[in-house]
């Protein structure tokens, strides 16, 4: 019996390591050899018996990942040798996963991760060097957390929090953002200075003092009364007064006063950083785009929107800093303790206080305002939540209990009555005169914003299920994407108050989730609509569209204005992401050309190559064939390898691509079978392009006028267009003749053998900025 038990144990204690390594997509060979190092050293059953089998495993697949690193690293040649045979090598680079993730996978705080490593090293009898990294990566955590306390005390003497009970909600949020802002922008500025700005205490002090200091102004120059402490000695006279003058804060400095919160820290030698080391780096943030804002005066870095759009861009490259096995992610340093940082407690709760006061049940408001013979319609409305309630509790039985999944969707029609009586609200006041129940007679409107508001329940559970996350939502309740992204953007319109950024943030995944692969799949409704219309509108045609509709109402608009909403934010999407890789891989001067090739891919035969394919595929296979055209030295490894840094990257894109009848390969495969046949016409197009003879006439096709979309249709504020400096004859948002110059100079050729992809390893860290 006891046999029995323990050959059970042991088979569930694999399964559960083998979930956790493929969980972190952990390359098999690394998974094996940590698997026989663990085995080696228990065999006589001693680290079982300590049921701290995780710990074991962790150290095991962490001192195997270590090996591979210093290998990788001691080679010279790395991933920049091309043999003269035309073979190309590529690292595996599997060691590019953050010791956060592992952690996290692992369900360990870094404080028990080392002493763990201490013993291990002894056990295993590892080389020196294993222990020299433990010891220098507690060295250097132990700093951070005594900065990260400095930042937090002197944070609190520049900046105030706002009183909950206070009207400007957002004002609490801009508090929220200049927080973790702050810390992130001095992490980043720590990793450009030379280590001993990462192994010196006093060191570390000065840059965090600059970096405060920045902040402070650029915060004073927002102009928002609400966050700054206004007894703070450094409060300019007059400021937030109607007779300040602004432009005194191009030059202003507080340094001295900041300084003056760490008494202990010489003013001179913070004055010296400032100048030296802190400047030189943030010039080198400005000069990649890091940051956002006046160059000259090291301003204008948090003003009108740029706070998020920075936060953003260093949360990114932070989260590629961090992809290796040796570095700790120190944006909250939640591994490292086993409760979250003080500062984040007050967070959590009043992240979701507004929602402790949602109503129980139908607003009054709504019901109030029904006709008698309306009632049934109401009913109905009730019968369809109890319905998606049961249907719920089914799907998801295997991993929530009855009374989790109860108060799950308890919570969840709570947001659904609040967000209702907010929509039907602003549709009153666009149409005084339009009829509640023709709102409530829309089936489609009620179940995707039941589910909708589901999701967000599931977001908010502090014990989120894997099996759970979206899209999972979709197939509890057979949804359709192209109609699922069109609540989101409802929803997100009428947050204030109601939900936090983390929340939107969550919204705003999923909406790119739906754009960007979901609504093309083969039974979407999008595919639908635009067989009505006949063809996929460019970009330049839907942007025209874009300023057509810009005054349209709410949910009673005409229908085709939804459709053109739907593809300006994908046109959007597929912008974004295309310079975020671009970037990455230091093409932005060819970004127009590229961007032409993945525009036309969008559009030819009908939207053929997006259908049950994603965006991300049609970007990558864009940048190779450009490469190709202009004899880069830019493979499909390479620019794989930047693609996976991307915050969006799932490994299934470049592994798992339909080809067509059933089949799928690559993305090799799919760049050799489908997208060169696809895309050839274009390219002898552009050749001819370049030879004097006018372009395809598909890319000046006038817009036309009878685009038709069907069901719910949302009205929306189009988000900004990220605009891309180009050159002088940019006037048309075309490339000329002359921009097209030597794009064509070689014929199409194949991509190499899928033998490439292998050379890849494990992807890279994904993480999405939370």
């Amino acid at each position: 019996m006891n046999i029995c038990a323990e050959g059970w144990a042991a088979e569930m204690n694999n399964l559960h390591f083998t979930a956790t390594c493929d969980m972190l997509d952990l390359d098999p060979e690394i998974k094996l050899k940590a698997l026989a190092a663990f085995q080696q050293s228990n065999s006589d059953g001693g680290l079982t018996e300590k049921r701290d089998l995780q710990e074991w495993l962790c150290c095991a697949v962490y001192c195997e990942l270590q090996r591979v690193k210093i290998k990788d690293m001691l080679d010279a040649k790395l991933i920049t040798d091309y043999p003269t045979n035309g073979a190309e090598k590529a690292g595996t680079s599997c060691w590019n996963l953050s010791l956060t993730k592992l952690l996290t996978a692992f369900k360990l705080n870094i404080n028990q991760f080392m002493e763990r490593m201490k013993q291990w090293n002894v056990l295993v009898k590892n080389e020196k060097v294993f222990q020299q990294e433990i010891d220098d990566m507690q060295r250097r955590l132990c700093i951070t957390l005594i900065l990260r306390k400095h930042y937090q005390r002197v944070f609190d003497h520049l900046f105030v929090l706002p009183e909950e009970d206070t009207e400007n909600v957002e004002a609490r949020s801009i508090h929220t953002s200049l927080y973790e802002f702050g810390w992130l922008l001095f992490l980043t500025i720590r990793n450009e200075l030379p280590g001993f700005a990462t192994s010196n205490l006093v060191s570390g002090c000065q840059v965090l003092i600059c970096t405060l200091e920045l902040l402070y102004v650029n915060a004073l120059e927002m102009g928002n009364p609400w966050v700054i402490n206004r007894t703070f000695p450094g409060v300019p006279r007059k400021w937030g007064s109607d007779d300040f003058d602004d432009g005194l804060l191009l030059r202003y400095s507080a340094l001295e006063d900041i300084c003056s919160l760490i008494p202990d820290l010489p003013r001179k030698d913070v004055r010296i950083m400032k100048k030296s080391f802190f400047h030189k780096a943030l010039v080198v943030l400005f000069s990649n785009q890091s940051l956002l804002g006046n160059d000259t005066f090291m301003r204008e870095i948090i003003k009108e929107g740029l706070l998020d759009v920075n936060l953003a861009t260093l949360n990114r490259n932070y989260t590629n800093h961090v992809a290796d096995i040796s570095e700790i992610d120190e944006r909250f340093l939640s591994c490292c303790k086993k409760t979250p940082p003080a500062r984040y407690k007050p967070r959590v709760p009043y992240r979701y206080k507004p929602l402790q006061k949602l109503p129980n049940a139908m607003p009054s408001v709504i019901t109030e305002a029904l006709d008698p013979e309306d009632a049934d319609v109401l009913s109905n409305v009730e019968n369809l939540v109890l319905d998606m309630a049961r249907t719920f509790g089914v799907s998801s039985r295997d991993h929530l209990s009855t009374d989790a999944a109860g108060e799950c969707f308890t919570l969840a029609c709570r947001i659904y009555y609040q967000f209702l009586q907010r929509i039907i609200g602003s549709e009153l006041l666009l149409k005084p005169h339009l009829k509640i129940v023709q709102l409530l007679k829309q089936r489609t409107l009620s179940v995707t914003l039941v589910a909708c508001c589901l999701e967000l329940a599931l977001r908010i559970r502090e014990d989120r299920v894997e099996e759970l996350k979206f899209p999972f939502i979709l197939k509890c309740y057979s949804l359709d994407a192209y109609d699922f992204q069109k609540i989101v953007e409802l929803v997100v319109r009428h947050r204030t108050g109601l939900i936090g950024r983390d929340l939107i943030r969550h919204l705003q995944a999923v909406e790119d989730e739906c754009l960007g692969s979901l609504m093309f799949r083969g039974d979407s409704s999008f595919w639908k609509i635009l067989g009505k219309a006949q063809r996929v509108p460019s970009c330049k045609e839907v942007q025209a569209r874009d300023k057509e509709n810009a005054l349209g109402s709410g949910l009673e608009e005409k229908p085709r204005t939804g459709f053109v909403i739907c593809l300006s934010k994908f046109y959007w999407l597929a912008n974004q992401r295309l310079v975020n890789l671009c970037q990455s891989l230091v093409l932005m001067e060819h970004f127009p050309k590229i961007w032409l090739i993945a525009e036309h891919s969008f559009i030819q035969q009908d939207g053929d190559l997006l259908k049950q394919r994603k965006l991300d595929h049609l970007l990558i296979c864009a940048i190779h064939l450009h490469a190709r055209l202009k004899r880069l030295r830019l493979n499909f490894s390479q620019i794989l390898q930047h693609y996976r840094w991307q915050p969006h990257a799932r490994r299934e894109v470049y592994r798992a691509v339909p080809l067509g009848d059933g089949q799928s390969g690559d993305i090799i495969d799919f760049y050799n079978k489908v997208y060169v046949k696809s895309m050839e016409d274009f390219a002898q197009g552009l050749r001819s392009a370049k030879e004097g003879v006018p372009r395809p006439a598909l890319q000046e096709t006038p817009p036309q006028k009878n685009l038709v979309s069907l069901n719910i249709s949302v009205c929306t504020q189009i988000k900004p267009w990220i605009k891309i400096n180009k050159s002088k004859a940019d006037a048309e948002d075309e490339p000329t003749l002359e921009e097209l110059d030597q794009l064509l100079i070689t014929p199409l050729k194949r991509a190499h053998s899928s033998n490439e992809l292998d050379l890849l390893g494990s992807p890279n860290i994904r993480q999405c900025i939370q």
